[in-house]
């Protein structure tokens, strides 16, 4: 073994230029699953301890049933002493008790729905981390004060020392209220924690929520988060006789797990074309190696060494190869997601597009688990060894004579070509050599153009999948809820006040249908407002509807789950399945809607739920409710002919931005103080999550191309260096070096057009294919809830003007890649490159 070990090293030493490719080759594309896996990693993990960092907790203990019905009166008694029992079992490091709720804060006349968490100042900070994260005044000290996200502070105009009403459905059903001081501002970098979560001390909690002398919740911290599960079952053996449920935060924050199993999931599609590719250009590479060394196969046989042995020893070969390859990669990758672990990448200018992903802030730190690289070393070395396998057992196959006779057949064939080449144009003949060059060794054609059909194909996909992804987004969105453009006056946008209003909506309404872009128009009332139930209360969007001209414009109608949809004068509400499961209501149940009316008064009303919609957005279908639009303008204080807004669905989509530049420039909105906005600035959550993954393609993309790039080069520098004897019998026939480079960069252009034809045609087929089949995410489809407008099916869609620009740059690389080594075979001096053979 120690003997074929060093006759292994010293062939691959022997031929440092092969040796060197081929380790570039592997460490490239090592180096780039590396870190692209750790960049979705890190996503991860960054989610997971943010939201157990700053709300939740590792773990929590509630009243068996809160968890599922979150009713206020399944509560923990205080006399149960549970934190410090929770606290006396190995693995617990922390215990803190809280009582949580929704209210709906005001503050002159802006309001916002918060999540209140009335904590414990002196345990809280030891479970969770929200007090250092205060940047303008302090934490909680005395009663009735509070302390807010940054956002949420900037959307009711509100600073310290500002005081703000809280109203609240309280356990026993009343509705409580009472005034709160604001001390202190926290900024977490996390958009849904800065803009709706408040704490406040315990106590005050419990008075305003009527809750004296019980908690809704224990929250742990846990020593070893590795140990979660186990430290779960301790406390459920623990507290076994007690009435209470424990939970930790996979269970508490089933969407953050379905989030992380959908970033799993695209992750495994594209590693998987990444492996694909780098696997490619691994075979390519071997294959080549494997080739070249026709000749040296010959000789050993000739000398006795059996065929099994040649075998063997290509195998041996080449996993040293694949190994130090791997290493290298290990390397490059490790370097790059260690700079990037310290530094981060900057995700601020997309925080927007943080909010679908719960627990992500702006700056994304790679982070590496031991098992990928574990995976991508077993993948990378079976590839590696497949690749080599057939190549070697063919040259084995081989006798003596026949592998020896390859310069014999090199010196004939090139005679021949020189006799059949007779053009009088100089380029043309170079063109002639080149092509029939390129048709002369078919397998080694193959193996060349395939790493840039390999690239197209893997480019074209990626791409398909990306656009499919974008485009579902942007069409559900516009089509459920936004329209194309919204006419409203100015600032509506912002804090929903029913005192922004458009009045003679009616006549407005007629003027924006008449115009030839505009398909359908339909008027709203919009409003902030709480729905509750005897148990429990939430925030929505309360949106006042026209149903039959809303049903020109968006598609919501067609999304019913159960009952009927708004009727025309009807009392009843329509609410999203989410919201329905969160208030525990059914077909036919009461709530009870409040608003703030614009003089600042709360207005309510009780409505029967009337029809439950399902769209598949988490987002939507717990966030916005649908009433008659009369009924809302009744609620919200308006008079008979005004509304908050006005939907318009457009013939063609990309004309919004330019109808709603017209509009603004209108005098009918300009006299009367209105602004148009077309759904790109209605919709800031899909336009900064389409440029985020957008953002993410281009990284992912990037690497591929340069995963796809280094294997081309690799391929056409083998493919060269297979050739030299070849070539060596072309310049000692009498072709000038210029001439030599000229022929391998037209074999060049015409191995690539043949890469970019068949990569474009296999590339297409499976976009089509998968564009009428879809791709199935079901397995991961509560995640998908989280993101809007995306259901769990993906159609891949192909857009000719995203892939030209990358297509034409993977056509220049596999010419241009062929510069180096046809300036190396220039420089080859004929005796030494013939005797190469």
């Amino acid at each position: 073994m120690i003997a074929w070990l060093r006759l292994a090293f010293g062939n691959l030493r022997v031929n440092r230029r092969r040796t060197g490719i081929t380790l570039l080759s592997v460490a490239v594309g090592v180096g780039g699953l590396v870190f692209l896996w750790a960049f979705i990693d890190g996503i991860n993990a960054q989610m997971i301890n943010n939201m157990t960092g700053y709300v939740t907790g590792d773990l929590k203990v509630h009243q068996r049933g809160f968890h599922d019905d979150r009713e206020m009166n399944i509560a923990v008694a205080e006399h149960w002493n549970l934190a410090e029992e929770m606290s006396s079992v190995t693995g617990v490091a922390a215990t803190t008790p809280r009582v949580t709720g929704n209210a709906l804060a005001s503050h002159a006349d802006q309001s916002r729905a918060l999540q209140v968490m009335g904590v414990d100042s002196t345990t809280e900070p030891q479970v969770t981390r929200l007090d250092r994260s205060i940047i303008h005044g302090r934490y909680l000290e005395g009663d009735n004060e509070i302390v807010m996200g940054v956002d949420a502070a900037s959307a009711l105009s509100t600073s310290p020392g500002d005081e703000l009403v809280l109203v609240v459905q309280a356990a026993d059903g009343s509705i409580g209220a009472d005034r709160f001081e604001v001390v202190g501002v926290f900024e977490t970098g996390i958009k849904r924690i800065d803009g709706f979560v408040a704490q406040m001390p315990l106590a005050s909690a419990q008075t305003l929520y009527a809750f004296e002398g019980r908690f809704t919740e224990i929250a742990a911290r846990v020593e070893d988060s590795d140990q979660l599960e186990a430290v779960v079952g301790s406390l459920r053996n623990q507290l076994q006789e007690r009435n209470v449920e424990v939970l930790g935060w996979p269970a508490l924050m089933p969407s953050l797990v379905q989030m992380v199993a959908f970033h799993d999931a695209v992750a495994y599609i594209v590693i998987f074309v990444v492996f694909v590719v780098v696997a490619a250009g691994i075979v390519n590479t071997i294959l080549m190696s494997v080739l070249e060394r026709g000749r040296e196969f010959g000789v050993m046989m000739a000398l006795g060494t059996p065929s099994s042995r040649i075998i063997w020893l290509v195998l041996l070969e080449t996993t040293i190869l694949a190994g130090l390859g791997y290493l290298l990669g290990l390397v490059l990758g490790l370097s790059l997601t260690g700079y990037f672990g310290s530094q981060g990448l900057d995700f601020s200018a997309y925080i927007k597009a943080m909010d679908t992903m719960p627990g992500l802030s702006s700056i994304v730190y790679p982070t590496i688990e031991f098992s990928r690289l574990v995976v991508i070393g077993i993948v990378v070395v079976s590839v590696a060894l497949l690749a080599a396998l057939l190549p070697a057992w063919k040259a084995s196959r081989n006798s003596p004579l026949e592998a020896m006779g390859a310069r014999r057949n090199v010196v004939n064939r090139i005679r021949r070509i020189r006799w059949e080449v007779t053009s009088d144009h100089r380029l043309l003949i170079f063109a002639q050599m080149a092509l029939r060059s390129v048709f002369r060794n078919p397998r080694r054609s193959v193996i060349t153009a395939s790493a840039t059909a390999f690239g197209l194909a893997a480019y074209l996909f990626l791409y398909a999948f990306a656009d499919g992804f974008f485009e579902q987004m942007i069409h559900n969105s516009t089509q459920q809820l936004s329209g194309h453009v919204q006419v409203m006056e100015a600032g509506h946008d912002i804090d929903l006040s029913p005192a922004l209003r458009i009045a003679g909506s009616q006549a407005l309404r007629q003027q924006l249908q008449e115009r030839p872009e505009v398909e359908a128009a339909a008027p709203r009332v919009v409003l902030r407002a709480m729905v509750a139930n005897p148990g429990q209360s939430l925030p929505v969007e309360l949106v006042g509807i026209a149903p039959e001209q809303e049903r020109a414009v968006t598609e919501l109608s067609g999304y019913m789950a159960q009952g009927t949809y708004v009727q025309p004068g009807e009392k009843g509400i329509v609410v999203g399945q989410k919201l329905a499961e969160e208030l525990n209501a059914r077909l036919g149940d009461k709530l009870v809607i409040t608003v703030q009316q614009a003089g600042g008064d709360l207005a309510s009303s009780a409505q029967a739920i009337r029809g439950i919609y399902r769209t598949g957005s988490d987002l939507f279908d717990t966030e916005y409710a649908f009433i008659d639009i009369n009924a809302a303008r009744t609620l919200g204080g308006l008079q008979e002919d005004e509304v908050s807004r006005i939907v318009l669905r457009l013939s063609d989509r990309s004309d919004s931005v330019a109808l709603a530049q017209t509009l603004n420039q209108s005098s009918p909105l300009t006299n009367h103080g209105l602004v148009a906005q077309d759904w790109e600035t209605l919709l800031p959550v899909v336009v900064q999550m389409v440029e985020m993954s957008k953002v993410d393609f281009y990284l992912i993309l990037s690497v591929v191309f340069v995963v796809v790039a280094i294997g081309v080069m690799n391929t056409m520098v083998m493919s060269v260096m297979e050739r030299t004897p070849e070539l060596g019998v072309m310049l000692a026939l009498g072709t000038r070096g210029g001439q030599l480079q000229l022929t391998i960069l037209f074999e060049a252009f015409f191995l690539a057009v043949l890469g970019m034809v068949a990569g474009t045609v296999v590339g297409g087929l499976l976009v089509f294919w998968l564009g009428q089949t879809g791709i199935d995410l079901s397995s991961v489809s509560r995640s998908l809830e989280a993101i809007p407008g995306i259901t769990d099916r993906i159609y891949p869609v192909l857009i000719f003007d995203h892939v030209w620009l990358p297509s034409l740059l993977l056509f220049l690389c596999s010419v241009l890649v062929a510069l180096y080594p046809a300036w190396r075979a220039s420089r080859l001096d004929p005796v030494e490159a013939i005797r190469h053979g």
